[in-house]
C-alpha cells in the first residue's frame, strides 16, 4: 500500500509542474499550447489512475485468496464441507435435474455397482458356486418434457444386472437380467408438503433373455406408479404395479406375482458421504406369505463418487431365474455414485 501511495504522490508532483507549464502559456496567449497540455494531464491522470486502481484491485484479491488459505489450513474442514452432498445428488438425479455438462443426455439411473464377492448361503442349484460375481449397469435418458404443459418429462430407462459365475471353470454367467422401461415424471407442487416431488409413471419389460428349450426362460411386463418423498435426510420410494396379463401358455412364469408380490418399498438416509437402504417387498399373502428384504450400505472411502458397497438380500426374486426359490446372500464390492 505504501509502494501505491509513493506512486499517486510522483504522479501529482509530475502533474503539477505540467500545470504551471500551461498556466504560462496561457498568460503568454498561446492558448493553443496550454490546450494541448491541459489534454496531456487529463489523459496521463486517467491513465494513472486506471493502473492505481487495477493495482489495488489486485492487492485485494491476493489479501482475500491469503486469508482464504489461512481459514483452510487453520480448518482443514471447509474443503470438506464443501464436497457434494450425497443426499442433493441423489434426489436430483432421480428427478433428472443434473447441472452437470453432458453432451449426450444419459445419466445414472437405478445404483450402478460391482460386487466380486457375492456369497449365497443357499444352493442356486446345476453345481454352481455358491461364491460368485454380481454387477449392474443402469442408466437413462431424457426424450422431451412438457407435451402438455404440465411441466413433466419423459425417459428411457435401462438396467442390466448379471451373475457371473466367475470363480468356477470356463467363468459363465449364470444369469442376467434386462430392464428397458419407458416413464414419465410428473413434478409435484404442494405449498405444505414439499417433501412430495414428483410422481412417476411408466411401463418396464423384464426379461432374462434364455431359450424354453431348458425351461429357464424367464419374463413379464409392469406398469407402475411411483413416488420420491425426501424429508431432510430421509428418502423415502414407494412404488407400486400392475403385471400386464399373457396368455396361459405363452407365459413363462404365471405364478410370479405369488412371489414378488405388487410393490416394493425403499427406506433410505442419506448422508454427506454415506448411505443406507432398506428395500422390502411382500405378496400381503397371510396364509401364503412370500416377500424380500434387502439392506444397502456405502461409504464414500476416497471422497470422490466411488462407493465400499455393501449388499445382504434376503427372500424371493433376487433374479428372474431365481424368483420361486428363498435366497441369502450377502455381497460386497463398489458403487458409483455419480
Amino acid at each position: 500500500m505504501k509502494k501505491i501511495i509513493l506512486f499517486l504522490l510522483v504522479c501529482n508532483i509530475a502533474l503539477a509542474e505540467n500545470l504551471e507549464e500551461a498556466l504560462e502559456f496561457e498568460k503568454k496567449g498561446d492558448y493553443k499550447k496550454a490546450m494541448q497540455i491541459y489534454k496531456k494531464i487529463a489523459l496521463e491522470y486517467q491513465k494513472k489512475s486506471q493502473s492505481s486502481s487495477i493495482q489495488i484491485n489486485k492487492k485485494s484479491k491476493i489479501d482475500t485468496d491469503f486469508n482464504q488459505e489461512i481459514k483452510i489450513k487453520e480448518n482443514p474442514d471447509i474443503l470438506k464441507n464443501k464436497k457434494e452432498d450425497f443426499s442433493r445428488l441423489a434426489l436430483a438425479n432421480y428427478l433428472g435435474e443434473d447441472t452437470d455438462f453432458n453432451p449426450l443426455g444419459i445419466s445414472a439411473y437405478k445404483m450402478n455397482y460391482f460386487l466380486p464377492f457375492a456369497y449365497s448361503f443357499d444352493s442356486i442349484g446345476n453345481n454352481n458356486r455358491k461364491m460368485e460375481m454380481k454387477f449392474q449397469l443402469s442408466i437413462k435418458k431424457r426424450l422431451f418434457e412438457n407435451l402438455f404443459g404440465l411441466n413433466e418429462k419423459y425417459y428411457i430407462g435401462y438396467t442390466q444386472t448379471s451373475w457371473w459365475q466367475n470363480y468356477k471353470h470356463s467363468s459363465p454367467f449364470r444369469e442376467t437380467n434386462y430392464q428397458p422401461e419407458f416413464f414419465v415424471d410428473f413434478p409435484l407442487y404442494f405449498k405444505d408438503y414439499r417433501f412430495f416431488n414428483n410422481l412417476r409413471l411408466g411401463f418396464l419389460h423384464e426379461s432374462n433373455g434364455k431359450g424354453d428349450e431348458n425351461l429357464e426362460s424367464r419374463s413379464w411386463n409392469r406398469i407402475y406408479a411411483s413416488t420420491a418423498i425426501l424429508y431432510k435426510r430421509f428418502l423415502i420410494v414407494p412404488r407400486v404395479w400392475y403385471r400386464i396379463p399373457e396368455e396361459r401358455k405363452d407365459d413363462d412364469n404365471p405364478d410370479i406375482r405369488h412371489y414378488m408380490g405388487n410393490f416394493d418399498l425403499n427406506l433410505a438416509y442419506l448422508g454427506d458421504d454415506y448411505f443406507i437402504n432398506i428395500m422390502l417387498r411382500n405378496n400381503l399373502n397371510l396364509s401364503h406369505n412370500k416377500g424380500a428384504i434387502q439392506a444397502d450400505i456405502g461409504y464414500d472411502i476416497f471422497n470422490n463418487g466411488i462407493y465400499w458397497y455393501l449388499q445382504y438380500f434376503n427372500g424371493y426374486g433376487e433374479s428372474l431365474i431365481d424368483y420361486n426359490r428363498k435366497l441369502q446372500r450377502l455381497s460386497t464390492g463398489f458403487l458409483i455414485s455419480y
